[in-house]
């Protein structure tokens, strides 16, 4: 198992990612005390692999503008050269002013990044700055329709089809571009999966939603180019919600939807709209992914459209202050002793870790918190060689398993000739044949004693007996006399 090593400089942890996946579990151990907005929550170090907050991961939810997530990741997928040029169809823009059996309210208004139909010098590279940063939901069509050759069913398809891949399984995608559909849903859980998917196979991915803004091609409207920006206030530095740790990835809200009643649009009573939000933060050593799905659209104040960031500020803020990544196990450390038989020189040999484990726990809980329960091992029989596997040390928090640790023997140990000698005549002396052999010896012996006393007993009575009959036979001297 490969070994995790930690290098500590100005305060700035450098981790081996992967070492530690091997030693952790994402155990939701740990809640903030504060309470959020949004619906659905999942918070993971990704350091670690732990999850540090959740709530209702696995509850279906709209994910608005976040269902562009999806989208990029689905083109990075399946485009080679993005540099290449896009068709910008009408069909990429038609659902947006669509009228009679087509028109859709939720889809009016839409937020774009000011691509035009027709134009000619848009590249998949263009679309998906304009996808990630402005939120263009032109964009997002444009790359469905020039990804599924023309045919945008085709690319939700492979949207859904990816989703399961990954491993979602109750996420279900019914446009590219995330406006309200009430088939188009995921969960806080499941947009993780989503987004961890696309960081960790495709780099480029952090390019496109991590970049503050980007320089559009010209257009008619735009004859000299323009800038677009990103929407996500935890980038911007003239917002209250800055921090500079944030680098990207996705923003979603609306500030009202429509559904419908009878088969028809109730546009006369809309539904209050919502915010979702995917954050990634990387600083003072330490790095998180952050998915939170329906905050209301208005907070508590009124205000509207930042429930999401909110959110978001509290929860970094809270991780940031409130972990620490701790060692509680080292490599080769003596967790437990076991009996030894005949060992040379000792009758224990030590139980030691194969690995060293570091997790992250609150700074004010004392890592003696975490609970070791060491595995139940019989007495070993010399000789015993260093390094025999003996179980695995679970370590859990809370009720909770954050880690299993393989165990081993941490030394050799000969065998006495002396005890092994005085072990086989134990073992010999003790075998049930032996035991009945001598439980014959002995009642024979005895029986032949017993016998033999019996016997002498006998004869000595019969000698007793035969010398008084002797001695009432003979005639006494008195009665000699008398007759004379």
């Amino acid at each position: 198992m490969k070994k995790t090593k930690i290098f500590t400089i100005f305060f700035t942890f450098i981790l081996i990612i992967s070492a530690f996946n091997t030693n952790l579990t994402g155990s939701a151990v740990f809640s903030p005390s504060f309470d959020l907005y949004s619906e659905g929550v999942y918070m993971v170090n990704l350091d670690t692999g732990i999850v540090v907050a959740s709530k209702n991961p696995d509850k279906k939810l709209y994910p608005a503008s976040t269902t562009k997530i999806m989208t990029c990741l689905v083109t990075l997928e399946n485009v080679k050269d993005f540099s290449a040029k896009v068709d910008c169809d009408y069909k990429c823009f038609n659902e947006f002013w669509e009228t009679g059996e087509k028109y859709n309210p939720n889809f009016y208004g839409a937020s774009n990044a000011a691509i035009e139909t027709q134009q000619e010098n848009i590249t998949y590279n263009d679309c998906l700055y304009a996808l990630m940063l402005r939120s263009g939901c032109e964009a997002a069509n444009i790359l469905a329709y020039n990804v599924g050759n023309g045919d945008m069913s085709k690319f939700i398809q492979m949207m859904n089809d990816t989703a399961k891949r990954i491993g979602c399984q109750n996420t279900h995608f019914s446009n590219a571009h995330g406006l309200f559909d009430v088939n188009n849903y995921t969960t806080a859980y499941d947009l993780y999966l989503i987004t961890r998917y696309a960081m960790d196979k495709y780099p480029g991915f952090m390019r496109y939603c991590g970049a503050a803004e980007y320089d559009m091609p010209k257009n008619t409207s735009n004859p000299d180019g323009y800038t677009i920006y990103t929407t996500n206030r935890m980038m911007d530095t003239e917002s209250i919600f800055y921090d500079a740790g944030v680098k990207g990835i996705k923003t979603g809200s609306m500030s009202e939807y429509v559904l419908k009643k009878d088969g028809v649009w109730d546009e006369e009573n809309p539904v209050e709209g919502f915010c979702s939000l995917v954050t990634c933060c990387e600083k003072s050593g330490y790095k998180y992914l952050l998915v939170t799905l329906q905050s209301p659209w208005k907070n508590k104040d009124g205000d509207t459209g930042i429930t999401s960031f909110e959110d978001h500020k509290k929860l970094y803020d809270w991780a940031y202050d409130e972990f620490e990544l701790k060692q509680i196990i080292k490599s080769n450390q003596q967790v437990m002793e076991v009996d030894v038989e005949m060992g040379k020189g000792t009758d224990k040999v030590g139980i030691v870790t194969t690995d060293e484990f570091y997790t992250l726990i609150p700074k004010s809980l004392d890592s003696s918190a975490i609970q070791q329960i060491t595995p139940t091992v019989e007495t070993f029989t010399a000789p015993v060689k260093k390094g025999e596997p003996v179980g695995n040390l679970e370590l859990r928090l809370n009720g909770e398993t954050l880690t299993t640790i393989p165990l081993e023997t941490e030394r050799d140990i000969a065998l006495d000739s002396v005890a092994k000698l005085k072990h086989r005549v134990k073992t010999v002396m003790g075998s049930p044949g032996v035991i009945a052999s001598i439980v014959i010896l002995v009642v024979t012996t005895i029986a032949f004693v017993i016998s033999k006393a019996i016997t002498k007993q006998v004869l000595a009575n019969n000698a007793d007996m035969q010398r008084r009959r002797r001695i009432q036979m003979a005639p006494s001297a008195k009665n000699n006399t008398r007759r004379r």
